[in-house]
């Protein structure tokens, strides 16, 4: 069966945003060109602005697709979490882990890039308030989410988040497997609710 123009364009455009991920992760975004991305994606050279009106619109289709890569593989990082281990320590590998992988290095790209690109940096403002609010929202949802008020829990999310994004980047320049070693049994530690002192 002939394929509709609606599913030609949206697989070109997968096409397009599986060739920009790999093409930031390989070379960095600011070797991300149209020219290599459209070569990689084995399509034309006019193939990504047929579908996005500029590169900036581009590169927040990019970012919103990290988006949901990452928030998808969380999610099945948190349902993979073996009964017998202690939902926090769970949760904490698997934002370890999902903050760590290839595909979120393309976010701390554009988030680099667009501290100097004010047109960039409009555009990652609107997909990171989106992803922030969803991220949180998850957060919600977790076995160990009730142990913190509501805004206490937010400022959580975000400690950790940037703690586990932090980690990643120094990483990949200066290994410190040490640090690593330690790191969540001690975030474990400042987490964990603790008795109630008495004082009598």
């Amino acid at each position: 069966m002939a394929r509709t123009q609606r599913e030609r364009r949206e697989e070109t455009v997968a096409r397009l945003l599986d060739a920009s991920i790999a093409t930031i992760v390989d070379v960095g975004y600011a070797k991300a060109s149209a020219a290599v991305i459209t070569t990689r994606a084995g399509l034309s050279g006019g193939a990504l602005f047929r579908h996005f009106d500029t590169m900036g619109d581009f590169m927040a289709a990019t970012a919103h697709e990290v988006m949901r890569r990452q928030l998808d593989a969380f999610g099945k990082k948190i349902a993979e979490i073996p009964a017998a281990q202690p939902p926090l320590e769970g949760v904490l590998h698997a934002m370890r882990d999902i903050t760590g992988n290839d595909t979120n290095v393309v976010m701390y790209e554009l988030l680099i890039a667009a501290r100097t690109d004010e047109r960039l940096s409009g555009t990652l403002q609107e997909v990171l308030q989106e992803y922030s609010s969803r991220i949180f929202d998850t957060a919600r949802t977790l076995p160990t989410a009730d142990q913190y008020p509501e805004d206490a829990l937010a400022a959580v999310v975000a400690l950790l988040t940037n703690s586990f994004d932090g980690a990643a980047i120094v990483r990949r320049i200066l290994p410190q497997p040490e640090i690593e070693a330690g790191r969540i049994p001690l975030l474990l530690s400042l987490l964990s609710p603790t008795e109630p002192r008495n004082d009598d």
